[in-house]
């Protein structure tokens, strides 16, 4: 009761509520020193609350870096969700939402953003499978996006690479963005990176 209470109480005095300032805390951390070096003194101490409200909200650090994974997920996902929807849209205009969609979410949330990155490089016995698992349906989705083009692409189009490459060829501006904080200027990224990924280079001795 005293944690709900507590939680209320800097809700109704305009603040983030005490569940989410542990969670910006964590993420902006995460995101600057990774998660090894990142001790849960630290996040409390950012986020202005004692250990026991982290650890009755998460548990733990390990449990609270993976709800902030999660939630970087889950903006990748519902940036497939528009690739998905309005099936009677040409593939390049369904790519476009999809990218505007995906970097948009970026910029509004670089250090989960940052998080999910530093993720994905993650191979062995230090990758999280649930995230693996989940980055991979993200992957699924979106070439059944592209497969279901197939009238408007070449039809020996493995689309699952195609689906990989898309997502590098986007997460390749993002890994700037979210290493120097530069503005991300979407509208001509996506334009770039479609056209790349539809078109080419159009290399002219090739």
């Amino acid at each position: 009761m005293q944690a709900a209470g507590a939680e209320e109480q800097n809700t109704q005095a305009g603040r983030p509520s005490v569940k989410a300032a542990i969670e910006q805390a964590a993420a902006r951390l995460f995101a600057e020193q990774g998660f090894g070096a990142t001790g849960v003194q630290q996040i409390v101490d950012a986020a202005g609350v004692n250990k026991a409200m982290l650890y009755y909200y998460f548990r733990g650090k390990e449990p609270l870096y993976d709800a902030l994974i999660g939630q970087g997920l889950a903006l990748l996902q519902s940036a497939v969700c528009v690739a998905e929807q309005d099936l009677n849209l040409p593939v390049d205009k369904r790519l476009k939402r999809f990218l505007a969609t995906y970097l948009s979410l970026v910029a509004g949330n670089p250090d989960l953003a940052q998080i999910i990155y530093r993720e994905a490089l993650r191979v062995g016995e230090h990758e999280r499978p649930a995230a693996v698992v989940q980055f991979r349906e993200c992957v699924r989705r979106l070439a059944a996006v592209l497969e279901s083009c197939a009238g408007e692409l070449d039809t020996d189009t493995d689309f699952t690479l195609a689906a990989y490459s898309l997502f590098g060829m986007a997460n390749m501006f993002i890994q700037r963005y979210v290493v120097t904080r530069e503005a991300l200027d979407v509208a001509p990224l996506v334009e770039h990176i479609v056209d790349l990924f539809l078109y080419g280079a159009g290399a002219k001795n090739y």
